[in-house]
């Protein structure tokens, strides 16, 4: 046979190898699966897997399952072939299970069948047997018949049976043979093999369905729907396999059918799809025939409100055409799972009504584009509304309108709330930004987004109150413009700024100018410019902050400081930790005639910065309790050292206190948080520690930023995050 060297399994089908599966003991296959070579591995767990499968698999994983360990293709040509000859000598064709091989191939990890014993076929000494109608149906075994009649191979059967019959069982292919055999049967000569061919063809083409493409859904007319999804069926001959809207580049793996189309019985078609526009053509095709339908889709597409609407949760996206423009008095509301796809140009406008674009977690709502243009995101004009958008994808957008500017999310004199979202992908223009417009000041609250990949600031907020909390934004940058994570400007109600997490921004990860913040439990690192920057006289308080890496650019002197007050402004920075920047914390005049910065810095860690504090430009300053490395003398003021602060894996962003940390417990109490970045109680010792991280000898597990307890300071409410028991850490 060939497979003596072959590391492959080849099996001896004896009578009774009728493919039925035996249970899992190797002893039930061994009498009907001879092992013709890897005796020594006395292995059956390959054939037992295969009998599994077809016998026990559903007739919804049938397939499947089957041609993960059969190359079923080869096996439907093999019983094609058993058809053509009208094989009688048994083999798996019909009988028992015998006389044939089972080849368990390498290199695909599936089996083929192999042909042994052919000498019952063409012909019988016994003239009834001789009959060229013989059925192509004859095969007798469960398993044969199962594979035979799945819909799918069924197809496939009549293919194979087609093929071979017009060409290697042809009469031009046939006869050259039949007059080269050396000597003939007894009693059987030439010419009958011939009229058995001949006859043959025409008996097999007989037995092949002839059905025509039709489509027999509403009778071949065009319809009209309501529903985001249409089912189309009719009748199709089984030797064409139906396409629609063309032939895909490759077949669904595992599918029935091509291009989803999907085949009830061998002659007939299934196939559903989700409407993507309004006039939905269908070109249905099998090579020969072709038939068209249309499917119109009477469902939203943008356009002016007229009325409070809702677009309720759809499996297909929403094709916005026109700008959605929701008037004063209305509200649209937008379901959980519903993806809205604009086309370039179009924005959602809400010109003084409400939006509500609440999705979930396992439903998020999908704002994007159709093709590869832009659109102009989500503005908000004028509406003191409750406005929301939660647990939504916000991308592909930019600058449509310049006058109020559209941007991801613009509100100019709005009042809008954005939560547990995501923000990308925009082009030239900024994720969120907010401005006065019409007498009115915006107020947002921007809580636990992402926001990344972002050519323009990440968020921009003018005027008005701000609530900014447990956001990651992060790639920031385009070319060599400066952008900023965070820019506040103009905010007289201290904005909050509170446990964002803010890295790789080419200029500023926070910038506030002509303001007044909070900033708490801020993760800022890599920052093409500043970890947070302080001008245009602002006034500022800085808490348990975390700022590294921040290298900047080497031609701006002042570049690459983790904390920068300049320009007139006014900053107390309580229990931050700046380390590893170029500047740790520095005081300057950023822009001739406003003087330099005022800072009160208490229980902060400036350490590794290649300069740690710095101040010029009539700058005042006042250190105590704070630990300022650099040189070998101790910064002036109360409580001040210089002392490695032993930070627990610095070279991995890790920046809490080992437990000898000459910071642990060397704080001073006054003005001190009661907890720090990570929401750990302070003080866990006999005192309050230096730095943005409170040592907690039992503590070792974190919560996440985003995930912290916090209180929204206007409307009272308190979640609480509770954590398990947690490992001794040091």
């Amino acid at each position: 046979m060939g497979f003596s060297g072959s590391t492959g399994n080849l099996y001896r089908g004896y009578d009774g190898a009728d493919l039925s599966y035996r249970g899992p003991d190797p002893d039930s296959y061994r009498p009907y699966y001879l092992k013709k070579n890897n005796q020594d591995a006395d292995d059956y767990s390959d054939v037992i897997a295969l009998t599994d499968a077809l016998t026990n698999s559903s007739d919804e994983t049938f397939r499947a399952e089957a041609e993960v360990l059969a190359d079923s293709g080869e096996w439907l040509r093999w019983f094609a072939v058993q058809a053509v000859l009208d094989n009688r000598e048994g083999a798996l064709w019909f009988g028992q299970g015998d006389d044939y091989f089972l080849y368990h191939r390498p290199s695909d990890d599936r089996f083929i069948l192999i042909s042994w014993d052919h000498d019952e076929t063409f012909c019988d000494l016994n003239p009834d047997l001789c009959n060229p109608k013989n059925s192509i149906w004859r095969p007798n075994l469960p398993i044969v018949r199962r594979i035979l009649l799945y819909p799918d191979f069924t197809r496939w059967y009549y293919q194979e049976i087609a093929s071979i019959a017009a060409h290697e069982f042809s009469v031009e292919e046939m006869y050259p043979r039949i007059d080269a055999l050396p000597r003939l049967g007894s009693g059987e000569g030439r010419d009958e093999l011939k009229e058995y061919v001949a006859a043959r063809i025409p008996a097999l083409n007989d037995q092949i369905p002839d059905t025509t493409l039709s489509i027999s859904t509403n009778g071949g007319a065009n319809l009209t729907t309501t529903q985001p999804e249409v089912t189309l069926e009719g009748n199709c001959s089984p030797l064409r396999d139906v396409y629609v809207n063309g032939p895909p580049p490759l077949p669904p793996p595992g599918g029935g059918g091509k291009g989803g189309v999907q085949y009830p019985t061998a002659t007939t078609w299934h196939y559903t799809s989700t409407l993507w526009t309004r006039d939905n053509v269908f070109v249905i095709s099998d090579g020969l025939d072709s038939r068209t339908i249309t499917v119109y889709w009477d469902t939203f597409h943008g356009g002016t409100l007229t009325e409070d609407t809702t677009l309720p949760t759809s499996g297909y996206p929403y094709a916005i055409t026109d700008d959605i423009v929701v008037p004063a008095g209305l509200t649209l509301t937008i379901e959980p799972g519903v993806t809205l796809q604009f086309q370039a140009g179009r924005s959602l406008r809400v010109e003084g009504g409400r939006l509500l674009a609440e999705g979930t977690a396992a439903q998020p709502i999908l704002f994007t584009r159709q093709g590869s243009g832009y659109w102009g995101g989500i503005l908000l004009e004028s509406t003191q509304a409750d406005n929301r958008i939660s647990h939504a994808v916000i991308e592909y957008t930019r600058e449509i309108i310049t006058c109020p500017r559209t941007h991801g999310v613009s509100a100019y004199g709005s009042r809008v709330t954005i939560a547990d979202s995501v923000l990308r992908y925009t082009k030239e223009s900024v994720a969120v930004q907010t401005y006065s417009w019409g007498g009115y000041e915006p107020t947002i609250y921007l809580l636990r987004n992402e926001i990344y990949d972002i050519e323009s600031d990440a968020v921009h907020v003018t005027d008005g109150y701000a609530f900014i909390q447990g956001n990651h934004i992060h790639d920031v940058r385009r070319g060599v413009y400066p952008l900023e994570g965070i820019e506040v400007s103009h905010m007289i109600t201290p904005a909050l700024l509170l446990d964002n997490h803010i890295h790789d921004v080419s200029d500023d990860c926070m910038d506030l100018n002509h303001s007044s913040a909070v900033i708490e439990r801020n993760e800022l690192h890599h920052c093409g410019d500043k970890g947070i920057s302080i001008g245009h006289p602002s006034s500022t308080t800085l808490v348990n902050n975390l700022i590294y890496t921040c290298l900047g650019k080497e031609e701006d002197p002042y570049s690459g400081t983790g904390i920068a007050v300049k320009d007139g402004a006014v900053s107390r920075i309580v229990n931050n930790t700046v380390t590893g920047n170029r500047h740790g914390i520095y005081l300057y005049e950023g822009h001739e005639g406003q003087g330099g910065g005022i800072a009160t810095v208490v229980n902060c860690i400036m350490w590794d910065n290649e300069t740690n504090l710095e101040l010029r430009d009539g700058s005042v300053i006042t250190v105590t309790y704070s630990d300022v490395g650099g040189g070998e003398g101790v910064w002036p003021g109360e409580g001040n050292i210089n002392a490695d602060p032993l930070f627990r894996v610095p070279q991995n962003g890790i920046y809490r206190l080992l437990e000898d940390s000459p910071c642990v417990d060397t704080g001073t109490p006054v003005g001190a948080p009661n907890e720090d970045i990570r929401g750990v109680h302070r003080p866990h010792g006999e005192g309050y520690d230096r730095g943005a991280h409170e040592f907690f000898e039992f503590f070792s597990c974190y919560v996440p930023l985003i995930l912290r307890s916090y209180r929204l300071p206007r409307c009272g409410s308190r979640v609480i995050i509770k954590v398990g028991p947690c490992s001794s850490a040091g």
